[in-house]
C-alpha cells in the first residue's frame, strides 16, 4: 500500500520548522510500522488552515493534486487539524478521498476507513472540533488586541523611537518612554555622529515638514551611519512608513484606524503630523530625485500644445550659446531657460509675499479650526462606543441603536475629512510672508526644494511663441494657481508684485546679465526685465 503524508504548522517564529519536523518522523515512524510503502510527503510551515487563514499552502495543493491521481491508498496526518482546520475543506478532502479510492486515513496513529459510516463520522467530529478550535483561538486573540487597543496599551514590534519599560519578573508591560538613549555612529566619511532614536524621529518629522524631499532624509541618514528602524540601510519607504505613523502623536491604531490615546508621549506635535501626513499622501504630488533635479523646471512645465514635458537641451548655434527648455514630444514650444527661470521664481516668490496669500492661507489651513475637527471626531467615536454598550446591555432597541450609528459615523467621517486639512502645507513653511524673498534666496542652489514649492502652489505651461513678436513675456506662460481661491485675479497681482523682485532674483544668479525693467506696452502691469530684441535666425526659439 501507497501512504501519503502531510505535515504543518501554523507558526514558526524561529524559522526552524521543527513542529513540522517533529510531525514527519512520527508520521514515516507509522508507515514503517505497518510495512507501507512511502508514496510522498507534503509539508506547509507557518501556514494556517483556518477559515481565515491569510496565506496560500502551496504543498496542500501539492497534496490534493496528488490524491487525484487515485495511485495512493493511505493518508496519514498527526491530527485532523494539522490537515485543515476548516469544516468545508475537510469534507472536500473527504469526498475526493472516497471518489479516487484512498479510503483509509491515519490519525494519531489511529486508522479510519471512510466506508465505515462509524469512522466517518468520529472523524467528523474532530474536524468540527478543529474548526471550534480555531475559531476559539482567534476569538480569543482578537479580545486580546482589542482590549489592548481599548487601554492604549502598544502592540506588536517597539516602535522605533521608543522603549518599553516591562515587569522584571513577570515581564508584563509597565509603559512606553522616548528613546533618549546616546548611540555613536560613523558616517561614510569617517566622521563619529551621536544620536537617539527619538531624536531621529522628530528630525525626520522637522525636515518634512520644511518640505524635505524623501530622498535627501534617506541620503542624510545613511551619511551619517545611523542604522534604519531594523537596521540595515534607510530607505524612503521605510522613512515614508514612519512619517505616517500614528504612534509618534501618541495615538494607538487598531486595524488601520485610530482608537485612542495610547499609553506613551508624543514624539511630534498633531499639527506637525498631520501636515506631513496631508503632504505625502496627496494623489496630486510629485517627487524627484534630487541627484536628476539639476534644473528648475524641466519635466514639471509642460507643452501648452500637446502637453508633453519640457526638457532641456543646448543650444550653440548663429553665434547665441545656452540652455533651452523645449518641449519634449515634438518640440511644439521652446524657451531660454533663463527667461523662463527668472519669470517662475519672480511670480512664486511674489504669490508668496502677497498679503492676500497668508489670509486665504488661514482661512483654507485654520490649523485651531482642525484641532476642534479632531477632537469633535473622537468625541463622536465616544459617543458611538456609549450607544454600542447600551444596545450590547439591550437598554435600546436594536433600531434605535442603528439610526444613532448612522448619524454619528455620518458626522464623524465630516469631522476626519475637515482635519485631513491640517496646517499650511509643509513645503510652504517659513515661505510665505513678506520675507518670502529672503528665505527664497536663502535656499541657493536647492533646486529639489524650490521645485517642491513650485508645483505645490502653480501648475505651468509653456505657449507658443505669437504672430508678429520672438520676445519672451507673461502672455508665454499659462499657469494655475492651485492654492488661490480667485485664480482668475491671481496673474494681475503677482506680475505687480513680481516687479520689486526681479532685482533680488537676478542679482543672487551671477551667471545671468541684469537687465532693467520696463513697462509693459499696453497694460498698467508691470513687465518682465526688458530683453533685448533677437533676431529670428540669431537666436533660439523664444
Amino acid at each position: 500500500m501507497s501512504a501519503l503524508t502531510y505535515e504543518r504548522a501554523s507558526e514558526d517564529k524561529k524559522g526552524q520548522g521543527k513542529s513540522v519536523g517533529d510531525q514527519r518522523k512520527l508520521n514515516l515512524a507509522e508507515v514503517g510500522r505497518h510495512g507501507w510503502r512511502r508514496g510522498k510527503s507534503f509539508w506547509d510551515n507557518d501556514r494556517s488552515a483556518s477559515r481565515h487563514a491569510t496565506k496560500e499552502r502551496p504543498d496542500f495543493e501539492k497534496l490534493m493534486k496528488r490524491i487525484r491521481s487515485g495511485n495512493d491508498d493511505v493518508l496519514v496526518v498527526w491530527e485532523i487539524s494539522r490537515k485543515e482546520r476548516d469544516l468545508a475543506v475537510y469534507v472536500q478532502i473527504r469526498d475526493l478521498c472516497y471518489e479516487v479510492g484512498l479510503y483509509f486515513w491515519l490519525v494519531g496513529g489511529q486508522l479510519f476507513d471512510l466506508r465505515d459510516r462509524n469512522d466517518r463520522m468520529f472523524l467528523g467530529f474532530q474536524a468540527v472540533q478543529a474548526e471550534f478550535q480555531a475559531d476559539y483561538i482567534r476569538d480569543n486573540v482578537k479580545r486580546g488586541i482589542d482590549g489592548a487597543a481599548a487601554a492604549g496599551r502598544p502592540h506588536g514590534h517597539e516602535t522605533y523611537g521608543y522603549e518599553r519599560v516591562n515587569h522584571s519578573r513577570t515581564k508584563a508591560f509597565i509603559r512606553q518612554d522616548p528613546d533618549e538613549n546616546p548611540h555613536t555612529a560613523i558616517g561614510k566619511d569617517g566622521t563619529e555622529t551621536t544620536y537617539t532614536k527619538a531624536g531621529v524621529v522628530r528630525e525626520i518629522f522637522e525636515k518634512l515638514s520644511k518640505g524635505t524631499p524623501l530622498i535627501r532624509i534617506e541620503n542624510s541618514l545613511n551619511d551619517r551611519g545611523i542604522p534604519a528602524s531594523r537596521g540595515g540601510i534607510w530607505r524612503r519607504g521605510i522613512v515614508r512608513k514612519m512619517a505616517l505613523n500614528p504612534a509618534y502623536i501618541g495615538k494607538r491604531v487598531l486595524r488601520g484606524e485610530i482608537v485612542g490615546d495610547g499609553m506613551w508621549p508624543a514624539l511630534v506635535s498633531e499639527e506637525t503630523y498631520w501636515s506631513v501626513r496631508n503632504m505625502l499622501e496627496n494623489p496630486d504630488r510629485k517627487t524627484w530625485k534630487p541627484a536628476k533635479a539639476r534644473y528648475l523646471l524641466s519635466y514639471m512645465v509642460h507643452c501648452g500644445v500637446c502637453d508633453g514635458p519640457l526638457s532641456v537641451s543646448n543650444v550653440n548655434r548663429h553665434g547665441w550659446q545656452g540652455q533651452v527648455y523645449s518641449c519634449l514630444l515634438r518640440r511644439c514650444a521652446a524657451v531660454k531657460m533663463e527667461y523662463l527661470d527668472e519669470f517662475v521664481e519672480r511670480i512664486v516668490v511674489a504669490y508668496c509675499a502677497l498679503p492676500e496669500t497668508a489670509e486665504q492661507l488661514h482661512r483654507k489651513f485654520d490649523d485651531e479650526g482642525v484641532a476642534e475637527a479632531r477632537t469633535e471626531a473622537e468625541r463622536l467615536r465616544a459617543e458611538l462606543e456609549d450607544w454600542r454598550r447600551l444596545g450590547e446591555d439591550g437598554e435600546v432597541t436594536a433600531v434605535s441603536f442603528a439610526r444613532a450609528e448612522a448619524g454619528l459615523l455620518r458626522k464623524i467621517a465630516a469631522a476626519e475629512a475637515e482635519a485631513q486639512e491640517a496646517g499650511v502645507p509643509p513645503v510652504l513653511r517659513g515661505m510665505i510672508g513678506p520675507h518670502a524673498e529672503q528665505h527664497w534666496l536663502e535656499l541657493g542652489d536647492d533646486v529639489a526644494r524650490k521645485r517642491e514649492i513650485i508645483n505645490e502652489v502653480l501648475e505651468l505651461k509653456l505657449l507658443p511663441v505669437g504672430k508678429g513678436t520672438r520676445t519672451f513675456g507673461p502672455h508665454r506662460v499659462w499657469r494655475r494657481w492651485k492654492l488661490a481661491e480667485d485664480d482668475a485675479q491671481m496673474p494681475e497681482l503677482t506680475e505687480q508684485a513680481a516687479e520689486p523682485v526681479a532685482a533680488a532674483v537676478k542679482a543672487a544668479k551671477p551667471g545671468l546679465k541684469t537687465k532693467a525693467a520696463t513697462p509693459a506696452k499696453k497694460s498698467g502691469k508691470a513687465a518682465m526685465p526688458a530683453q533685448k530684441a533677437v533676431k529670428a535666425k540669431a537666436a533660439a526659439r523664444g
